[in-house]
C-alpha cells in the first residue's frame, strides 16, 4: 500500500485540473451574460435593408 502522502500528492493535481475547467467555462458564461445585460455587446439584430 501506498503512503497517504503520496497518495494526496497524485490526487490533488486531479482534482484542481478537474475544477479549473467549468470553474473557466462558467466564468465566461457568466462574462458573456454580465455583458449582454449591460449592453457591452451589440444586439444580433436582422439587418436586410431596412
Amino acid at each position: 500500500m501506498i503512503p497517504e502522502q503520496v497518495f494526496y500528492l497524485f490526487l490533488f493535481p486531479w482534482i484542481i485540473f478537474i475544477a479549473t475547467i467549468p470553474g473557466s467555462v462558467m466564468t465566461f458564461l457568466f462574462a458573456g451574460l454580465a455583458a449582454q445585460i449591460l449592453n457591452y455587446l451589440p444586439e444580433k439584430t436582422n439587418t436586410d435593408g431596412e
